[in-house]
């Protein structure tokens, strides 16, 4: 049952040593110490309210309290992803900094209106989509139990004339793939209903329709800990994971745009538009073959209609996507040698270390001519390798070892070399966290 699932999956995180952690520090200074016996939880679902000054989040009927430390290291949100006025990476939302998680700093104070690179369009313009479902969002402020909701109706108006801001600039860029339906399945209608004939001539703002959208999702698992006095708090030490939505768009591309200082860089999968992530608490990556970073400016330089791409993100409505991980079979040649890791399925390596066996598998690009062999302990064994034969340079890698000793190897690596037996790139892969 899935019931059953969670309740499993809460206590399986004990094995890891964060999970089953002794003492947690809050952002204000207090010790708090887990519970014995131990209590888990776990919740999966729209987030009801945050209290900045608390640092609490309330979801599933829960309040979770988001720890500064678990053990004396920082503890971060999953899934948040923030940067700074000049672009810049800051890393995940902590107890630090969690006023970063409200749409108020998210529409307002930590909007990036810079354009990612000299050819390319806005970094972040703002949030489009609420952390709380849109029927809340636009509520005044109400007292619930002891505390005041977060609930700031302008911010929401902010946040839905963003929407549409975004979305009618996107338009123009891709009309003749879109057609002017579009604009009416957005929410771009008139009095009655009807959808606009012509994109020079839309109807009155008063009339539009924004897609209503529930709550971010706050997935987490964790323990109660309790204080000095005896007070107790749920507390996230197994994971904390936040989402508006988590979206997929998989086909091929049937338009590209270079955005500008007023229009993301933007493509049309189907009938969906795709519009880099606008939202400052979350990011905005491009994975490339052999799980290579690309960057903005060489993808949409070098993104073809047609192109096979997959997308997740979050979306309003069933039109408009907001790309937070882009997957696409695109290369940079200029970044030399990568050898990536993975399994899939989020198991990178599969090890037994009590029997000696571990495996996994992965890519290497641009292998022509090179010779691929793995280093794990002291250890060094060749590993075959097979052309893709549709990407040049790409091959597919697998290693399946058994009956060594794993005892103590807390990292494999991959080496490259070329005809002269020159190491050309070595790769290392911490497998600690696969390790049973």
């Amino acid at each position: 049952m899935l019931s059953t699932r969670f309740v499993a999956g809460a206590a399986a995180l004990c094995v890891s040593s964060i999970a089953c952690a002794q003492s947690a520090v809050l952002h204000d200074g207090t010790v708090l110490i887990q519970k014995v016996p131990l209590e888990l939880f776990a919740t999966e679902g729209p987030v009801w309210d945050i209290d900045i000054e608390k640092r609490q989040v309330r979801v599933t009927g829960r309040t979770l309290t988001i720890p500064a430390m678990i053990n004396g290291v920082e503890f971060s949100l999953e899934g948040t992803d923030v940067i700074g006025p000049d672009g810049q990476p800051l890393g995940p939302i902590t107890a630090e900094h969690f006023d970063r998680l409200a749409d108020v700093r998210a529409a307002v104070k930590d909007v990036v209106p810079d354009t990612a690179c000299p050819d390319c369009g806005i970094l972040r313009f703002g949030p489009i989509r609420s952390l709380f479902s849109t029927t809340e969002a636009r509520t005044g402020a109400i007292v619930d139990g002891d505390d005041e909701l977060d609930r700031v109706p302008e911010i929401q108006r902010m946040i839905e004339d963003n929407y549409f801001f975004l979305a009618r600039n996107i338009y123009v860029n891709h009309a003749s793939a879109l057609g002017v339906d579009w604009l009416g399945r957005i929410g771009i209608r008139d009095q009655n209903g009807a959808y606009p004939t012509n994109p020079n001539q839309l109807p009155n703002r008063r009339y539009w329709k924004y897609p209503g959208t529930a709550g971010g999702t706050l997935k987490s698992a964790g323990s109660v800990y309790v204080d000095a006095q005896g007070n107790e708090y749920m507390i996230p030490d197994g994971e904390a994971v936040v989402e508006l939505s988590e979206n997929v768009v998989l086909g091929p591309v049937r338009s590209v745009s270079i955005g500008n200082f007023n229009t993301p860089d933007s493509f049309v999968v189907g009938d969906v538009v795709v519009m880099m992530n606008q939202d400052p608490r979350f990011g905005a990556h491009i994975m490339g073959l052999a799980g290579v970073h690309l960057s903005r400016e060489f993808f949409f330089a070098n993104l073809p209609v047609g192109s096979e791409i997959a997308v997740v993100g979050h979306m309003v409505g069933e039109h408009l996507h907001m790309a937070q991980e882009i997957e696409v079979g695109v290369y940079d040649y200029s970044l030399g040698v990568t050898i990536s890791a993975a399994n899939g399925n989020g198991e990178r390596f599969r090890i037994d270390v009590a029997q000696g066996d571990i495996a996994w598998r992965g890519n290497a690009i641009p292998a022509d001519g090179l010779t691929l062999s793995t280093r794990i302990g002291t250890s060094e064994f060749p590993v075959d390798a097979v052309p893709d034969g549709v990407v040049a340079g790409l091959v597919h890698y697998g290693v399946r070892i058994e009956g060594i000793d794993l005892i103590g190897v807390t990292e494999v690596v991959m080496i490259a070399r070329d005809a002269k037996g020159n190491i050309v790139k070595e790769q290392a892969f911490d497998i600690t966290p696969f390790i049973q």
